[in-house]
């Protein structure tokens, strides 16, 4: 598992979710609006890029 650390698009959060090693992408939930993102590695290792959903 690895961290992944993204901002989220609504409110601006940083969040964290573990994503198993092999997973370039996932989904997560912001922890203080509930905004459900897709989020994908970025250039950097830890932070990752958001994309808000559904």
């Amino acid at each position: 598992m690895k961290s992944a650390e993204w901002v989220c698009t609504k409110c601006g959060t940083t969040n964290r979710a573990l994503i198993k090693d092999q997973n370039t992408t996932g989904t997560d939930r912001c922890i203080t609006c509930h905004q459900k993102h897709t989020i994908s590695r970025g250039e950097r290792p830890v932070r990752w890029e958001a994309a808000a959903t559904k």
